[in-house]
Parts: structure tokens; C-alpha cells; sequence
């Protein structure tokens, strides 16, 4: 885990301001507090905060060169297979100055160019600065786990970990998107590569962009995990391979020179992580779970966590939390920069919290539900909307116009609402089933929450183009393409990136071995009707750890540090009166009315407003210079 950020001028006369450089480097100070550099040529400037994990003498300080310091680097991440990438580079005549996994990349790229990520295999995002070229190589990890943030207009190209370190440079308008807004009420988060600031991009994962000094620019998507359904195998022969894989990804996740140790949440795939870090360290390791302090005990998974700690004699931690939630919302929107709705995050960041005080790396079961079928609820449902695809044109809007006979608003368990619901969906494409199946706010809700001139300024039947395009791509007609197209989407700009954010704010670098590229390669050849079935998920993965884990693990329902948002929102005492240019108060009074006289079905709703609300309350220039350490006006 470190940050890294840098600024490139079109112009090659203009130069860069040592001054603003650091000031954007040092907003990302808790992502590396143990060093940081600034390297400046011209018109370029790249800056680094550093996380010291591998090679932690001098020797590891970026920004980092080659030989002739012709080519130089800023990265955040690791490259896991360093170790055999090495020798085969020393072997062609490069020299090596350090023990890490940075200075692999430099080297790399000498040999190979931009054709040098076919050899990595890791967690990263980068910008190599070649002198020679006068050219900025940047690239971000295959699934996306580490960040990547930029802007390019008004010939200046700004990049960053996070979007904080963009906003350090004054030029950079701080004008809301209106369409990812419109999105963020639907998914909790905002979709790639929109952020809330209109002239702010996400990086996608697996891309690549050079910058030329001029500003021309190219951008290339530099893999894509195929789905290859492989049926000549047996599930005998599917299940020592992908365990074979397993452990040498997790073998590969602990190699660091700090402590390293793992998330417990219950669950099967972090028990897995548990299971096979012991096997391979041959000692207890360190695991650390939380669980909320809940009268109803819907929410306390202690009982689940200790049965793994206890059969694997764990060096295990735990923290029981009723926490402060107004105070930890606003942490986590300060960090994420942006409105981030996730509940799971709260649970996320006080493990890491308790992490911190012991390790400096943990392990995350992240992937494994989006490789192995794991989100078995989603599946039934949009399933069973798939054989009213192919209704023709006449029938779907006949289904529709039945649909709108019935009234909104009905409770949420009456069979004229479920009725309608039905009617609606079944005149839907394949794709509008899905993303309304998994919105918080329905198109419909949107409507009504926002007011008519932000409805007017948006397009109201899309995410985005990247969404819509990773949906046709493979265009989901089983299982393994649905799952292709949640890696590609909701994995990073959901997930990851709250993976990335809760650890980052305490200072620690979070793994995932499930997105070990071969493993994952692997997992997305394996014949659908082996990993589900009947509402049954990942089931060829529960084989292959049927001697691993207790069964109350394999057979016990999804964990994941859930939480109870209704039982905050009910003691929310707050009465927000929220932005009268975007939203209609009435209805927001009416559904709190409803909620608050028992119906439970707008608690998410009511966390996405707060979320947003908190973010909004950062957005003029003081809380921005305030935040960030750079008034808005400098030049």
C-alpha cells in the first residue's frame, strides 16, 4: 500500500511546481508514512508516499531509476512473481540495485516496452517516466485492486491514487457529474470511469495509457479474463488444479518482510485463506475479525470466527464495536473522496483498525464470491427473468402498460406489488433486469427522489457506456458470463476499492490471493453446473476444502462483517434537510415516515442519502483546502 501522484504539462516550456507536487504527495500520506519522494524534469513531475513492505532499507525509496536514471517510477502495489522475473532479467545483462519488486518493473520495461505487464503478475498502478521518449507509461492491475485516478484537459495531464491528490492542483473544477450522481443512488457507488467530479477519471483495470509531450495520448485494454468453459476434464482433476493454485497464489500473498496476517469473517472463503496460510507457514497465524455488539445477534459472527481461529490455533484477535456511525461515515467519505455507500465498509475498517496494531499486510477473501459463484441470491432472481428475453416487441410493452395499471407504493410483501414488479421486469431486456434487480433505488424511486430539472439534465436508461459494453461483450446468457461481467464492473468500484480504502486509512496493505491471475484464469474455465446449482454456490471450491474447514463453515450462510443499517438509521436522530436544487424533501419525508412506522425496505435508501450528504457537506473551497493542505486559488 502506498500513493502515488504526478503532473504532466503539454507544454514542455511550462514547468512543474515543486511546491504543488509535494503538497498533492503529501495528501496521501496515510497510504505510505514511512518515506516519500518527488522527482521533477520540466514539464513532469511524479511523487510517491511509501509503504514499506519489501526491502525495507533506503534501497526501496521512490521514485526509482534504472542505471542512467533515463527511465523512472512511481508504483503502488506488488508484483507477486518478482522473484522469478529477476534472475531472467539479470540474465539479459540488467543490474539490480535493490531486494524489491518495483525495480523489477523498470527493468521490464527496458527490456520488454509497454509489452512488459504481459509478464507481471500482481497488484499495481504505475507511471514510468522515460526521458528518452519524453513520454509517461501508466498502467493498473487486471481486476483493478490498486487506484488509479486522473485528469486530462486544458493541456495538463493529473494523476493519483486518489482523487484528493488530483484536487491539490487548482485548475481541476470541482463541477459534479449530474450522471453519476443519478448512478450512485442506484449501486451505492459510482460506476468506472465516472467519478462525482465531471473532469476526473477512473483508470479502468487491465488498461494501459501513454502520454506523449504534446498530449497525444493512447490507451489500450491489455487483457480481459476469457471464458473458456473446459469440459474435458473431471471435477476430480478441476479440484486438484485449482487447490494447487490456491496454495501457490496464498504462498505468494505472504511473502513479505513485515508482519503478515488474515481477515476472519466466518465465512468460507476467508476460512480458506486461514487454512491454507497455515498449512504453508507450518505456525499459527494472525487473524483478526469483528463482529457488532447486536441484542438480536443477527449481526455478531464471533461464534463462527473462533470455531475457525480455534480449529487452525490462530494467533486470533477480535473486536466487538457498537460503533460511532455518523463519525466513521465521515471518515470513510473523506478517504474515498467521493459518496461511497457500502455499509460493509464500517465493519472493514474497524478490522483493519484492530489489524493495524499488529500487522502491516492481512489477506482478504475478495474474489471468490465473483470467480465461484458466490452471490447465489442474485442468480435465482435475474434467472428467472431470462426465458422472458425473447418475448417479442408487442408483448413486452403490453406487459408494461398491465404493470403501470397497478399502483406504486404498495407494501413491500403484497401480491399486487409483487404482481407488478412481475409485469415490469418481464418487459424488460436482460440487461435492465439485471441492474434493476440489484439497484437501491429503482428507476422509478429516482424519479420521484429527484427533482425535474436534475431529471431533465441526465440520461435516466444507463450507467455508462463501459457497463453497458462488459455486458455485451459476453452477452450473459449463463452463468460464467454473468460473472465475467461483475468482475469486470462491481468487483473494483465496489469491492476493491473498499478493500483499498479501509486499509489505507490505517496504514496497512490488504492481498487478495483469489485475483492471483492463474487462479482466476482457472476458475472462470470450469463448467458452470460445478460451481452451482440449485441455489447451491461454489460448490467445486466447499469440495475441495471438505478436509479444510468445519462444516458449519461450508454449509453456513454468506458473512462478510454485515451490518445493521436499519438499527442505526432508527436511532438517527438527525433531521436533514437535504439539497432542495437536486431533491424533493416530500418524498424523502415520506418514505422516513415509512420506515420509521416499520418498513424496513428504505434503510439503504436512507444510507445512500446520508453518504451523499456527508460528501456534499465537503464540497466548497475551504473544506477542499482544508482537506487537501492547497488553497484552491494558488496557481
Amino acid at each position: 500500500m502506498c500513493g502515488i501522484a504526478g503532473i504532466f504539462y503539454f507544454d514542455a516550456q511550462r514547468k512543474t511546481s515543486e511546491t504543488l507536487l509535494e503538497k498533492m504527495t503529501h495528501s496521501l500520506a496515510h497510504r505510505g508514512p514511512d518515506d516519500y519522494g518527488t522527482f521533477i524534469d520540466g514539464s513532469v513531475g511524479l511523487g510517491f508516499r511509501r509503504l514499506s513492505i519489501i526491502d525495507l532499507s533506503p534501497a526501496g525509496h521512490q521514485p526509482m531509476f534504472n542505471e542512467d536514471k533515463t527511465v523512472c517510477i512511481v508504483c503502488n502495489g506488488e508484483i507477486y512473481n518478482f522473484q522469478e522475473l529477476r534472475p531472467l532479467l539479470e540474465a539479459k545483462g540488467h543490474r539490480f540495485k535493490s531486494r524489491t519488486d518495483t525495480e523489477v518493473i523498470i527493468h521490464a520495461y527496458e527490456e520488454y516496452g509497454t509489452d512488459c505487464l504481459e509478464y507481471l503478475d500482481g497488484m499495481f498502478a504505475f507511471a514510468v517516466w522515460d526521458s528518452r521518449k519524453r513520454q509517461l507509461f501508466l498502467a493498473r492491475d487486471r481486476f483493478g485492486i490498486k487506484p488509479l485516478y486522473y485528469y486530462y484537459k486544458n493541456g495538463t495531464f493529473v494523476f493519483g491514487s486518489e482523487i484528493k491528490a488530483i484536487l491539490a492542483v487548482p485548475q481541476v473544477s470541482l463541477d459534479m457529474d449530474s450522471q453519476a450522481l443519478w448512478n450512485y443512488f442506484s449501486l451505492m457507488h459510482i460506476p468506472a470511469p465516472q467519478t462525482i467530479y465531471k473532469d476526473i477519471r477512473k483508470f479502468l483495470p487491465s488498461r494501459a495509457m501513454v502520454i506523449k509531450e504534446g498530449g497525444l495520448k493512447k490507451e489500450w485494454q491489455y487483457w480481459d479474463i476469457k471464458i473458456e468453459e473446459d469440459h474435458s476434464k473431471s471435477e476430480s482433476e478441476w479440484i486438484e488444479e485449482l487447490g494447487s493454485l490456491f496454495e501457490d497464489s496464498v504462498k505468494r500473498h505472504m511473502v513479505a518482510d513485515v508482519p503478515v496476517g488474515c481477515f476472519l469473517s466466518g465465512g468460507i472463503d476467508s476460512s480458506a485463506l486461514v487454512a491454507f496460510a497455515t498449512k504453508i507457514k507450518q505456525k499459527p497465524v494472525a487473524t483478526y475479525s469483528m463482529s457488532f455488539i447486536d441484542d438480536g445477534k443477527k449481526y455478531d459472527e464471533s461464534s463462527m470466527q473462533r470455531l475457525v481461529a480455534e480449529r487452525f490455533r490462530t494467533d486470533h484477535h477480535e473486536i466487538r464495536v457498537k460503533p460511532d456511525i455518523l463519525n466513521v461515515v465521515d471518515l470513510l467519505i473523506k478517504e474515498c473522496d467521493e459518496p461511497f455507500a457500502v455499509p460493509s465498509a464500517i465493519g472493514l475498517y474497524h478490522v483493519s483498525k484492530l489489524a493495524s496494531e499488529k500487522a502491516k499486510v492481512v489477506l482478504s477473501g475478495d474474489g471468490g464470491d465473483e470467480l465461484l459463484a458466490g452471490y447465489t441470491y442474485r442468480y435465482y432472481r435475474d434467472r428467472l427473468f431470462n426465458w422472458t428475453g425473447s418475448f417479442p416487441t408487442g408483448i413486452k410493452r403490453t406487459l408494461r402498460l398491465l404493470s403501470q395499471l397497478i399502483p406504486t407504493g404498495l407494501d413491500g410483501v403484497s401480491p399486487l406489488r409483487k404482481a407488478r414488479k412481475f409485469l415490469k421486469y418481464s418487459s424488460m431486456d436482460d440487461y435492465q433486469v439485471y441492474r434493476e434487480l440489484l439497484s437501491i433505488y429503482l428507476t422509478e424511486e429516482k424519479l420521484s427522489l429527484f427533482n425535474k430539472d436534475f431529471i431533465d439534465s441526465i440520461d435516466k436508461d444507463i450507467i455508462n457506456d463501459y457497463y453497458i459494453k462488459a455486458w455485451s461483450d459476453y452477452r450473459p446468457d449463463n452463468l460464467n458470463k454473468r460473472l465475467h461481467y461483475e468482475i469486470r464492473t462491481s468487483l473494483a468500484d465496489e469491492m476493491l476499492t473498499k478493500m483499498d480504502r479501509c486499509t489505507s486509512m490505517v496504514s496497512i496493505e490488504g492481498r487478495v490471493p483469489f485475483l492471483d491471475r492463474r487462479f482466476a484464469e482457472c476458475a472462470m474455465r470450469i463448467p458452470v453446473d460445478l460451481k452451482y446449482s440449485r441455489g447451491n454456490g461454489k460448490k467445486i471450491f466447499k469440495k475441495l476444502l471438505k478436509d479444510f474447514l468445519p462444516n458449519q463453515v461450508l454449509s453456513g450462510k454468506k458473512r462478510g462483517f454485515d451490518v445493521p443499517v436499519n438499527n442505526w438509521l432508527l436511532n438517527d436522530e438527525e433531521e436533514a434537510d437535504y439539497n432542495r436544487d437536486l431533491f424533493n424533501n416530500e418524498y424523502i419525508k415520506k418514505l422516513k415516515r415509512r420506515f420509521q412506522d416499520g418498513d424496513r425496505r428504505f434503510g439503504y435508501n436512507f444510507w445512500i442519502l446520508k453518504c451523499f450528504s456527508v460528501w456534499e457537506g465537503l464540497q466548497n473551497k475551504n473544506k477542499i483546502s482544508e482537506l487537501y493542505g492547497v488553497k484552491r486559488e494558488e496557481v
